[in-house]
Order: structure tokens, then sequence, then C-alpha cells
């Protein structure tokens, strides 16, 4: 009987450690069931899924990407969608560069599987707002590679030494420039190449809209940096900067760039 006993208890622990190993794997995907669960009975301020983008890189995963609706979004609401929120008002629009707002679990992607690819929409609420996308961020106040959206200018990027400057574009395109007032939706990757390279591209249009044209070809980039990009290894959550800026929804998935070096 107790060699009977032994044998079970050793099946149980063996069970147990497999079971825990795959619970740690699939962490992300708990936390974000759950979220779904809690968070949809308010449809302004709710998490859904949205159709994958296919991807013609052998490495990046198609899978269902992430949305999250926040128009109507009070203090309550942004915490039952796993978000933080520093001076952030109802509606998600902050005033100034302390206006943060931040997921509180990891949503970046796995960079072996290429990145991660955020869609935004927004709007520019004064000639001086800017809205920062930090992506595989880390620490508090969040840090990590930034994209910095700009009302009448063009994108910058944080750079590795921390210094903002201007994002490049690709040849056959110009660089968007969002205006005051109006809403725009970017879509914005934080991609990672098999070969360990990281680049910043972005299109001023939604994720879903982008042709094979613009996805296949660096020449149809409207925002693209591909030198002196940060490491994306210092955390995986994901932030903004709402300085003079409304935020309605984002949204998390897989990259859409088709291109790589």
């Amino acid at each position: 009987m107790f060699k009977n006993l032994l044998s079970i208890s050793l099946v149980c622990l063996v069970l147990s450690q497999c079971s825990l190993a795959k619970n740690t794997e699939a962490n992300n995907t708990s936390n974000l069931l759950s979220l779904l669960v809690a968070a949809n009975s308010n449809p302004g301020c709710s998490i859904s899924t949205t159709a994958a983008i296919p991807s013609n890189l052998s490495q990046v995963d198609s899978k269902p990407r992430t949305k999250y609706s926040i128009s109507a979004c009070d203090e309550a609401g942004f915490a039952n969608l796993g978000l933080g929120q520093s001076e952030v008002s109802k509606g998600a629009t902050g005033t100034s560069g302390t206006s943060v707002l931040f997921t509180t679990n990891d949503v970046m992607l796995a960079t072996n599987k290429g990145g991660t690819a955020i869609e935004v929409s927004f709007i520019m609420n004064s000639a001086s707002s800017t809205l920062d996308v930090i992506g595989y961020g880390t620490g508090s106040p969040l840090s990590g590679p930034t994209y910095r959206l700009i009302a009448g200018a063009q994108t910058q990027y944080k750079n590795a030494a921390g210094v903002f400057g201007n994002t490049g574009k690709g040849g056959s395109v110009s660089a968007p420039i969002p205006t005051v007032g109006t809403t725009h939706t970017f879509c914005l990757d934080f991609q990672s190449t098999m070969g360990g390279s990281r680049f910043l591209n972005g299109f001023n249009k939604p994720c879903s809209e982008l042709t094979d044209t613009e996805r296949g070809s660096m020449s149809y980039y409207p925002i693209m940096q591909m030198m002196n990009v940060p490491v994306y290894t210092g955390g995986n959550r994901l932030g903004f900067v709402l300085n003079g800026v409304t935020i309605t929804s984002f949204t998390v998935g897989s990259i859409v760039s088709n291109t790589e070096m």
C-alpha cells in the first residue's frame, strides 16, 4: 500500500509541476480572459477581441487582437480593464505631460514572435498636444521605446540615449501630421526581427486598412525608424502620456510590417 501511495504522490507531483509550467506560460492569456469576463458590461469601457491581421513573416503569430474601448471609462472602469492612470479624466483625456495611462499587466507580445503593433485612436485637443506611446515598458513612471505623436508636426521617437528626434519615412509617402480636433487612428509597430534588429514602423490609418503594398515595402512606411532604437527587454507593459490628448481606444496585436532585414 505504501508503494501505491508513493507512486500516486509522485504522479500528482509531476502533474502539478507540468500544470504550473503551463500556467506560467499562459499567464498573460489568463489575465486577459479574466479582464474580458469582468469588463464587458459597458461597451464604452470594455475589452474585446478583433480579427487577426495575417503576416507573411514566418515567426509572427496571426492571432486575434485585443481592443480596449475606453471612451466611457472612469477611474473604476480603468481599473476593471487592468489599466492604471494618473491625472486622466473620464473618456481618457489628459492635460499635461504628467497625465499617464498604462497597463498594470504585461500586454506586449514576445519579441521572438516579431514584436507588437499598437493601434490607437486619439484626438489632439490643442496646438501644443503630444501623445507618447510607450511599448515594452517598465518602472514607474513607465519608460521604454516610445513614439511621440505631435499636433502639427512630424512623429518623433525616443532614442537609446533617451532623447527625442524626428522619425524618417519611405520615399513614396509623406510624413503624417496630426491636426487639432480631428480623430486620428495610427497603427504603430514595435518590431523585433529574427536577426535581432529593432524597428519602429508606423502608419496613419487603422492596421486592418493597410494594403499588401503598404505593408510589404519600406518605401510606403510613413513613419520609419531603423537605427538607434532602444532595446525591448526592459518590460512588457504598454503606456501613454496624454499631454492635451483624448484616447478613445487602443488595440494590441502582432506587427503588421511584412518586411525585415
